[in-house]
């Protein structure tokens, strides 16, 4: 963090800064913030939907018990707008068909941003 952004918050919030905690990923051009409970294989499902929609809201659980055989998905994407749901939940199921293949169960929740 740069000194003038740091003495800028320092004025504002006081002489505490606060950190990002550890679940704040910055490995792409966009900020991306994960649950805390997410497991690497939740981040993998999480990131390529993200990447391919930039979603305004994004949730992945895996809801199999840990064994990652079923999940629950939410997307809400602008990318969405104009697009019945149907052939939303196509879209969504072409991006992870590798992935789709592998698992017993999706719940799938889309809606345009």
């Amino acid at each position: 963090m740069s000194s003038l952004l740091r003495l800028g918050l320092q004025n504002v919030i006081g002489s505490r800064i606060p950190t990002l905690p550890k679940i704040f990923n910055i490995n792409t051009r966009t900020a991306r913030w994960y649950s805390a409970d997410m497991d690497d294989y939740e981040r993998k499902i999480y990131n390529i939907l993200y990447e391919q929609f930039h979603p305004k809201v994004l949730q992945v659980k895996d809801v199999s018990g840990g064994c990652g055989s079923m999940f629950a998905i939410q997307v809400e994407s602008e990318a969405f707008k104009g697009i019945p749901m149907i052939k939303q939940h196509r879209l969504v199921n072409q991006v992870l068909k590798d992935e789709i293949a592998q698992w017993h169960g999706l719940q799938l929740r889309t809606k345009a941003a």
